[in-house]
């Protein structure tokens, strides 16, 4: 499998390749660079039996990519659908919870775009949260999400009141996926 490839873009009909002296390897591919050093993920297709590249042009997007697949509701295509729009734009969608954003990606419907949002907001923006009285800010913006999200909040308080572990920035991701589990 490629994971790095210097070459240059070619396109057949509907389908993009990167070509160098010996190979060609088609890839899916939205940038605009012709001649490069390419970062390729290969992915393994289970339903054709085949391996899927996705090629980035830096190895931030492809980190990125990587880390988006690890999200619940998030597949190949709309990772790698998310990862090219405009880093400021993604950053103001994620932190304003603009679900309207996510819903103009294809294949993003309105239930998929809140949760994708939701999941976002907790793996990618962790740094934003304030330090005073982190506690109790964490707590308030936890149940107000998840309430948003159409969740019962009380059932929130009585999960967040019996999680065994002070929650924090760190662990922040895990209680937000056990309380989702839990209801």
């Amino acid at each position: 499998m490629f994971h790095y490839f210097v070459g240059k873009i070619n396109r057949y009909w509907n389908k993009i390749y990167i070509q160098n002296n010996q190979l060609w390897i088609e890839v899916n591919y939205l940038w605009k660079k012709s001649d490069w050093e390419f970062f390729i993920y290969p992915h393994l297709d289970d339903n054709k039996k085949t391996i899927v590249y996705f090629s980035f042009d830096e190895i931030t997007q492809k980190t990125v990519f990587e880390d988006m697949l690890k999200i619940n509701w998030i597949w190949t295509k709309t990772a790698f659908q998310i990862v090219q729009l405009p880093k400021d734009q993604l950053q103001k969608a994620i932190k304003t919870l603009d679900v309207k954003f996510f819903q103009a990606i294809p294949g993003i419907w309105p239930k998929s775009a809140k949760k994708i949002l939701l999941e976002l907001k907790w793996n990618f923006d962790l740094q934003d949260v304030q330090t005073m009285d982190i506690d109790q800010k964490l707590y308030k913006d936890i149940v107000k999400s998840l309430k948003w999200f159409g969740y019962d909040s009380d059932k929130i308080k009585t999960i967040l009141q019996t999680y065994p572990e002070k929650i924090t920035k760190i662990n922040m991701a895990e209680v937000i996926k056990r309380i989702i589990g839990q209801m």
